[in-house]
């Protein structure tokens, strides 16, 4: 008899991109609803309700959107054609403006922007012309004018350099539209040319060609980013007078612009292919992301939302084959390098303000994400899978004996898979840190996986590592 010991000493994140047998140990090919924080394995967090008034038609929600003013926050839903406030001292949804035709759910942009003294939300539809909110008013207004040539159905709208930049235009698909640089009489309502100088005038630039059109717009500390259908560009230089739009060098998919999220001065986004970034020269992507590459193959991103809270990237993707609301969410850990998955909810929208991740669940209700024990009352039903592996020893049978671990919570379920069958254990967690759990095992086999989960619901966390003892004996043929 040989004894072998297998060990987890460290739990990381999801690995889709290697076989298992090339495995880091506390990687896993398939885990759900988990947390690995500081190398623990723990049931993930739920999500609470942030307040008891539900949106009476979440089936109609296009986008969700959390405006956070020096005077307090705004909570806002755009459905097909309008758009409604919450008001959180009355605890009911109000229409505030209805736009003019009916908007997908890809299309609403959002930017908070100053107009002469006053701030205001911008709303673009890409259908209708744009709205534009002070955030106190009962209701919205019509943003630009015909006279300074802003009253048309746009989709993007950015900030660069304190003036305004468009585009989303049907009727012009590639065409980029910039405003006058704010100053004396001048605002951002204004894209004409204005007397003063060329270098404050408003006025448009074509980006290649319509067959091509503009998908999206972000601004980063020098320069505008504007994303294509086919092709990524990017403009700089502060006024007219010097602007310039070069091509971006760089194959990737296209992404939907809801789940491009900016962290600083870098832009990530996630598409079928993986997670890519742009460093401020060119378009890369990301070394891990194959980690996540069966989720993504399988899933529909074209109304992924994407946000960053807490130095974690959330994606919100639909699963599910069919129509439907968006039924997942994948989580990347910035500091950790490391992908986990989030499932058992609805997200119908999803957006950080002022360091909390806010969904819009199934029910209509805004919910925050990663508190409680459960998804709003619903229980939440997590699990880890170990790599199916043979520890590079194929010849060898191995005979699982024993399993050692600490940890505190509810009920912990074990399965251990092997050639002879699946076995199955249900423990309650030790709780003092100072006592191991013993797990007596059976099942042999030249290969064996285990699958850790927890039972109804329950919460655990397992510190300091997974030790298992096995018998390895050379087959004989």
């Amino acid at each position: 008899m040989a004894l072998r010991q297998y060990r987890i000493p460290v739990f990381y994140g999801i690995q889709q991109g290697v076989t298992d047998n090339r495995l880091n140990d506390g990687e896993s090919p398939d885990a759900c609803n988990m947390d690995t924080s500081g190398g623990r394995l723990s049931v993930a967090k739920g999500y609470v309700r942030e307040n008891d008034t539900a949106f009476f038609s979440p089936e109609d929600v296009k986008r969700f959107y959390v405006w956070n003013r020096a005077s307090g926050r705004n909570l806002m839903i755009a459905t097909g054609d309008k758009l409604y406030a919450m008001d959180e001292t009355a605890g009911e949804w109000k229409l505030i403006y209805t736009f003019s035709e009916e908007a997908s759910a890809a299309q609403y942009d959002f930017q908070n922007v100053k107009i002469a003294s006053t701030e205001y939300l911008l709303i673009a539809s890409g259908v209708s012309r744009m709205a534009k909110w002070d955030g106190e008013s009962e209701e919205a207004e019509a943003f630009g004018s015909e006279e300074g040539l802003s009253n048309i159905a746009i989709n993007f709208v950015e900030l660069y350099y304190s003036r305004l930049f468009a585009a989303g235009d049907a009727d012009n698909p590639s065409r980029l539209y910039y405003s006058q640089a704010p100053g004396d009489t001048r605002t951002i309502e204004y894209w004409t040319s204005a007397e003063e100088s060329e270098n404050v005038s408003g006025g448009f630039v074509d980006v290649g060609t319509d067959s091509d059109p503009i998908t999206g717009l972000f601004a980063l500390s020098n320069q505008l980013l504007i994303f294509k259908r086919d092709s990524l560009y990017r403009l700089l230089g502060d006024r007219p007078g010097n602007y310039r739009i070069q091509p971006v060098n760089g194959t990737m998919r296209q992404p939907t612009h809801t789940s491009c999220v900016r962290i600083g001065d870098v832009l990530f986004f996630l598409t079928g292919d993986g997670m890519y970034y742009f460093d401020g020269q060119t378009v890369q992507r990301k070394a891990d992301a194959e980690k996540v590459r069966t989720i993504l193959q399988n899933a529909n991103l074209s109304a992924s939302i994407g946000a960053f809270c807490e130095d974690k990237l959330y994606f919100s993707i639909q699963e599910s084959t069919g129509e439907g609301a968006n039924d997942a969410i994948l989580v990347y850990d910035l500091t950790r390098a490391t992908y986990m998955m989030r499932r058992g909810f609805s997200a119908k929208g999803l957006c950080a303000a002022n360091g909390t991740l806010y969904v819009l669940d199934g029910n209509g209700y805004i919910c925050r994400f990663d508190e409680g024990e459960t998804y709003d009352g619903a229980r939440i039903d997590a699990y880890w899978k170990t790599p199916m592996t043979d520890l590079d020893s194929k010849a060898v049978n191995k005979r699982l004996e024993e399993l050692y671990l600490r940890g505190s919570g509810g009920i912990l379920s074990l399965e251990a898979l092997t050639e002879s069958g699946t076995v199955y254990n249900e423990r309650l967690m030790p709780g003092e840190s100072e006592r191991i759990l013993e797990l007596w095992l059976t099942g042999e086999g030249r290969a064996f996986q285990l699958v850790f989960r927890n039972v109804n619901g329950s919460q655990f966390t397992i510190d300091g590592g997974v030790e298992l003892i096995m018998d390895m004996q050379r087959r004989v043929l």
